[in-house]
């Protein structure tokens, strides 16, 4: 599955059936799992209640992004 980028990773998660409300691309969402551009570093972690948990910094979108695929796919609760 392609996940290079944000809308490839969109799209990957709905075809795997991944409930919107498990992950956010745009920043923090609560009880979700985020990405973030911050200072030119990618950031994904989970939010909740205003706090960053399990941060992991990558240098490239399509390394986030390949990290938030394989973390949700692995979180059964992630799906509808």
């Amino acid at each position: 599955m392609d996940t290079s980028n944000r809308l490839k990773l969109i799209r990957a998660l709905q075809a795997a059936g991944v409930r919107p409300s498990a992950y956010s691309v745009s920043g923090a969402e609560d009880l979700a799992l985020c990405l973030e551009n911050v200072d030119g570093k990618w950031e994904v972690f989970y939010s909740e209640k205003g706090e960053r948990n399990h941060i992991k910094q990558f240098s490239s979108e399509s390394d986030a992004c390949t990290y938030m695929y394989q973390e949700l796919m692995a979180d059964k609760t992630s799906f509808m």
